[in-house]
């Protein structure tokens, strides 16, 4: 029997490229945790454990206090009194650094998504009247087309092209019935209870429909890590999630699009049909291209690979945006790095564990808690909204229950409880959702004209979001992180073979 050798070659100016027989095809999902691995730590007292995490959290705190307060004294040197205590651009940091660290500390005492403590941040400083981002809507803007490219680009390159292939019935299945299922049922509620008209419906089932995978997907790979299960949980979570995804920011751009830019006609349907396809084409030849560049013989292949689909993700969605074709730049990211990934896979770059997912994450990190805070600046407390918040509760509820009962009848081939997990994963509502839902009103504002009803179409369609945020995410995240390993027992047949 012969054994798969790895061989390293040795590249120019130091650069190692490691070659082995077994990437020939893609890898699986892979995070840094092993169950089974013992650190130094298991030899240690658990006092001196304690300490050396707890000096290691301070330290790491410190210097994140630290280089935010430089980051302020520099920018107020810079560019003077706005950056003050009390400026006009002071405001938006001091909301986001307060989200941050608000976010931190639900995680660290509740466990719950740092998200939740963001958006409460948000909507607790436009109370109080301390900030509005409906004054900051050039900025607001400008970061909104920031934020897809980052949270798709991030998820995309953890995807297996092989796993999908191979499963694609059930990855088409999860990611697409479901998310058709709740915009129609979303349509039809809202143009039955609130007279909405259809495409505006729509408009708010393709941000609804969205399903907040990303949130659950370091709960999924530890409660799958070390067990011999028939499936790859990880790799169906975040394929079928991704497609969900892609959806709503795909359909969700061409509808804005068709609403808020004018033109001929036949040209707007002509971009609505094509939106899709585009993004595909241009996604892949991207990603296609970082495949011969920068060779990996090249001292800075590291650099050069991340500011490739980072610059090019960012240059596609802004153009795209630019001229009206909504939803075209989102795909592209989607099908640029998926395509990319690949590729480095069959140099040594392990799928979601590799440079560029790392340069994704910290730039995640460091978005998250401004997105959420900032969305929730746009959600104002009155009376006068109680009936459309007691609306959207019922909504929410339906929704929810047709989502739910489509993702369990589409896995027919699950078990009874690996189906209940499935709905477990697929209640969060977020990422996208905060996202997308102040896109109109800052589309409505930048026109500068619009009549009032639309206005009101734009506002219901926030609160309803901010609401489906905050009721869905913690709903979700318990179910799946408690009932979890309960649901995903290992199975005793594949035990049994694996002993074998």
């Amino acid at each position: 029997m012969t054994e798969n050798k790895n061989t390293t070659k040795a590249l120019d100016k130091g650069v190692y490229i490691v070659h082995s027989d077994d990437l020939k095809t893609t890898p699986e999902i892979t995070f840094n945790y092993n169950s089974d691995k013992k650190t130094i730590e298991d030899d240690v007292k658990k006092e001196n454990k304690f300490c050396g995490a707890a000096t290691d959290t301070l330290g790491h705190y410190l210097i994140l206090v630290i280089l935010g307060l430089a980051s302020w004294g520099l920018l107020w040197c810079a560019f003077g009194e706005e950056w003050s205590w009390n400026g006009r651009w002071f405001k938006p940091a001091v909301v986001a650094a307060i989200a941050f660290a608000a976010g931190e500390f639900l995680q660290m005492t509740t466990s719950l998504p740092p998200l939740l403590a963001a958006i409460l941040t948000g909507i607790t400083a436009r109370n109080v009247g301390y900030l509005d981002m409906r004054e900051y809507t050039e900025l607001d803007s400008f970061m909104r087309k920031i934020y897809p490219v980052i949270i798709l680009g991030k998820g995309s390159l953890g995807w297996n092209l092989s796993y999908m292939k191979k499963n694609w019935q059930q990855v088409a299945a999860l990611g697409v019935l479901p998310w058709t299922a709740e915009v129609a049922t979303m349509a039809v509620c809202m143009n039955l209870l609130l007279g909405y008209p259809w495409l505006w419906g729509c408009l708010l089932g393709s941000i609804y429909a969205s399903v907040s995978c990303p949130v659950l997907m370091p709960t999924v790979v530890k409660l799958t890590a070390g067990k011999n299960l028939a499936r790859n949980w990880p790799q169906l979570i975040c394929t079928a999630g991704g497609t969900d995804t892609a959806l709503s920011v795909g359909v969700f751009g061409v509808l804005h699009s068709f609403i808020m830019y004018d033109g001929d006609d036949a040209y707007r349907y002509i971009r609505a049909a094509c939106a899709l396809l585009l993004g595909v084409v241009v996604g892949v030849s991207w990603g296609s291209v970082a495949k011969f560049l920068p060779r990996c013989r090249d001292p800075y292949v590291t650099e050069l690979r991340v500011l490739f689909v980072v610059v090019g993700g960012l240059f596609a969605n802004f153009l795209t945006s630019q001229y009206g074709w909504g939803g075209t730049g989102g795909i592209a990211v989607l099908a640029c790095n998926a395509t990319a990934a690949k590729h480095w896979a069959k140099d040594g770059w392990r799928l979601n564990n590799n440079p560029a997912s790392t340069a994704y994450r910290v730039m995640w990190s460091a978005v998250e808690p401004a997105l959420f805070a900032y969305t929730g600046t746009f959600f104002v407390m009155r009376s006068s909204i109680s009936k459309v918040m007691f609306l959207g509760f019922g909504i929410l509820v339906i929704c929810l229950a047709v989502r739910l009962t489509v993702s369990f009848l589409v896995c027919s081939n699950l078990q009874l409880r690996e189906r209940l997990f499935v709905c477990c994963a697929w209640v969060p509502k977020s990422i996208v959702e905060a996202v997308l839902c102040p896109v109109a009103i800052n589309a409505l504002l930048s026109r500068g004209q619009y009549d009032a009803q639309t206005m009101e179409y734009a506002e219901h369609l926030m609160r309803m979001t901010v609401q489906a945020i905050l009721v869905t995410t913690p709903i979700g995240y318990l179910l799946t992180s408690q009932l979890g390993p309960i649901l995903l027992k290992e199975n005793s047949k594949v035990v049994k073979e694996s002993e074998a």
